[in-house]
């Protein structure tokens, strides 16, 4: 048996030393130490994004060449952190991305609504004393007087979570924060995080994993505000139900078998233990309704933030993200559905594809038939983020480059795409077009990308017809997601996402989860108002229904 020994790495740009055993993986080192890269296929050797430098080691890095590493990256000293093993002195460097410095697209500010929060601060004789809806007062030993009661509206994505800290009192947004879902690690879909959290031991590793993903935020919050953590008296999560059951350490297996039975209550408070968020002990967590185990709590607090139940006239709901669910409004019904979209929308999944950070290719137009595009930060493109991807379909069909089957075209087969000779390459044994310098939208992208394009049609068209209304008879269709303000319409339009008869009608309202649930922070009687209102909501199970494989099918295609 080869003996291990103790060796000491050094990581940029952060400047941390660690320490781990020789021979273990470097993504398995990382991890330990708390710092986070992305890995979607949990170490497995498969997607290519844990990309690392090595500038320094004791012997020169295994060569471990992989159809993700491109030839000029190798000489660089660039592995990919699951095929290489530790040795003493390593000397690495994070890609831009990691979790130390990682942000998502959170959209606007926050507006504010009446003032009538759940935690108020009351003192008696010198003693403080937390008043919760309509519990008897906690007291509160640790208050000080300089303290003002603030709350945490949660966004808990599968993909993303974001944390934004309220002024209980005033309203106001004080601070936010956003990073990578670290439970990203064992899988970007619910179903393989269930699969994972089937045991005991892995239904608490993953309850640790987003707890300290989520303190790691709040620290950020408070730290951006000056708020001491203990001046936190209430939260928000909103979640889909998956999310919110690992959160609460809540087996979630019957989640992922028929009949998919929820096991936690929803439209409740939870104390503070129950999710381990390091705020005031004494504080509570409200959970939004949830209207069925694919409709979470993320879902009904982006309902209410848009005005979904006042709406008189036809309204469709899309939240484009992992789990794609929708809601609509129509002919005296509400309903609402889910469908598996995957992580595409998200960035993940696809060969190039990163969050929406700096360097992220977020917007593509074609110029008299070649591409343009355009960086967040406008600074070197290093990968292709939501929005980025949709507008790149969007132009390939346009253009004639990608066929109705999804094809991508040989540079011979057409007069037009002889301007994307330059661009046209293998990777592999696949075609691709060179979007930037190492940044590649491949053929194996494409049929990603339709899959997660068929599954939202698919739903929207499933969910009108159960109510028996044509596209063309909605009022308004909201697109709801973190990258939903970076959208256009032209180019939903030309990847057939939606039913025909939506033009004109489409406006987008960015994060709804985190701005509903700062809404529910700041207003007790809306929570009241929206439980309500939920228990009116119907479910649409479209993976029963009689016609759905077949409309999969067809809507693959992009004609």
């Amino acid at each position: 048996m080869e003996k291990r020994s103790s060796a000491r790495l050094t990581i940029q740009p952060i400047g941390k030393v660690i320490t781990a055993q020789t021979g273990s993986s470097l993504l398995e080192a990382l991890r330990q130490a708390g710092i986070e890269i992305v890995a979607p296929c949990n170490g497995q050797r498969l997607c290519g994004k844990c990309k690392v430098q090595i500038s320094h080691a004791a012997a020169p890095p295994v060569e471990a060449p992989h159809d993700y590493l491109s030839a000029d990256e190798i000489a660089e000293g660039i592995r990919l952190a699951c095929e290489v093993d530790v040795l003493d002195g390593m000397a690495i460097l994070l890609p831009d991305d990691h979790s130390l410095d990682t942000r998502i697209l959170e959209g606007e500010q926050i507006r504010r609504s009446s003032v009538a929060p759940a935690a108020t601060v009351e003192k008696i004789k010198d003693q403080f004393r937390l008043r919760y809806r309509d519990q008897p007062p906690i007291p509160l030993p640790d208050w000080q007087e300089a303290f003002t009661p603030k709350g945490l509206a949660i966004d808990l994505g599968t993909t993303t979570l974001v944390v934004t800290l309220v002024d209980l009192p005033s309203g106001q947004e004080l601070s936010t924060a956003s990073a990578v879902n670290p439970q990203t690690r064992f899988g970007h879909d619910v179903m393989t995080r269930i699969q994972h959290a089937s045991t005991p031991a892995g239904l608490q590793e993953l309850a640790e994993c987003i707890a300290s993903g989520l303190n790691t935020l709040i620290d950020e919050v408070c730290r951006k505000a000056h708020t001491h953590p203990r001046e936190i008296l209430d939260a928000v999560i909103g979640a889909n139900t998956t999310m919110l059951q690992l959160a609460a350490g809540i087996d979630p297996t019957p989640l992922g078998r028929v009949p998919f039975t929820v096991s936690m209550q929803s439209g409740c408070t939870y104390p503070v233990e129950t999710f381990r968020l390091a705020i005031n002990p004494q504080a509570r967590i409200y959970v939004p309704p949830v209207a069925h185990a694919f409709v979470g709590s993320d879902i009904s607090a982006g309902l209410f933030s848009i005005d979904f139940f006042r709406h008189k006239s036809p309204l469709l709901f899309i939240d484009l993200g992992t789990n794609g669910e929708m809601a609509l409004i129509a002919n005296g019904r509400r309903i609402v559905t889910s469908t598996a979209a995957g992580p595409a929308f998200e960035g993940m999944g696809i060969t190039h594809g990163m969050r929406a950070a700096a360097g992220a290719i977020e917007t593509v137009w074609a110029d008299d038939s070649y591409l343009a595009l355009r960086t967040i930060d406008n600074v070197t493109a290093r990968g292709i983020c939501g929005s980025g991807i949709i507008d790149t379909m969007a132009c390939l069909i346009q253009l004639g480059v990608v066929d109705p089957s999804g094809r991508l075209k040989k540079p011979n087969e057409t007069a037009l795409i002889k301007s994307f000779v330059d661009r046209y390459e293998m990777t592999g044994n696949a075609p691709a077009i060179r979007l930037a310098d190492h940044v590649y939208f491949t053929q194996k992208d494409i049929r990603q990308f339709q899959l997660a394009k068929s599954a939202v049609q698919t739903g929207a068209e499933m969910l009108l017809a159960a109510a028996g209304v044509e596209a063309s008879s909605l009022d308004q269709i909201i697109i709801a997601g973190a990258f939903g303000y970076h959208l256009r319409e032209e180019s939903l339009r030309a990847i057939r996402i939606l039913p025909r008869g939506f033009e004109g009608k489409i406006s987008f309202a960015g994060n709804t989860s985190r701005t509903g649930c700062a809404f529910l922070l700041t207003d007790v009687f809306h929570r009241h108002w929206l439980e309500e209102h939920m228990r009116h909501v119907k479910h649409l199970s479209i993976a029963e229904t009689a016609d759905f494989q077949s409309r999969f099918i067809s809507n693959v295609s992009l004609a």
